[in-house]
């Protein structure tokens, strides 16, 4: 550890007071408690630096995110409407499935859903 000494000028001594008596309840000096609480306030500095940098990845993940759920949300709607199309020419084609037909379409026909219209991200840029 390099030793630093620096000049502390505007200090009010009753503030010092104050950190001195500190020190004596802690059972250290008032030296060893200025330092603690300069380190730890530029450990809080430096953390607060590096959460900046990460909250601009978690932005871009979270955007990304939203776009995979969205283009999911479009595929299922695709995906149920070729299955409509499918099962209205197996109708057509295989009259004698009808039966079987009705009972698919009952129990695996998507549920309609009415999505919100795409976003366009390059807009919000």
């Amino acid at each position: 550890m390099t030793l630093v000494r620096k000049e502390v000028r505007g200090l009010e001594k009753s503030d010092l007071k104050i950190i001195d008596q500190r020190a004596k309840e802690e059972g250290t000096s008032t030296n060893e408690l200025l330092r603690i609480v300069i380190s730890d306030y530029a450990k809080r500095i430096k953390e607060d630096d590096a959460a900046k940098t990460l909250h601009s990845y978690i932005d871009d993940l979270i955007m990304a995110n939203n776009n995979v759920v969205h283009g999911l949300n479009e595929n299922t709607l695709v995906i149920g409407e070729m299955f409509k199309t499918i099962l209205a020419r197996l109708e057509m084609y295989f009259p004698e499935l009808n039966d079987e037909v009705v009972r698919i379409k009952k129990n695996a026909s998507p549920q309609e859903k009415n999505f919100p219209p795409s976003i366009n991200f390059d807009e919000l840029n």
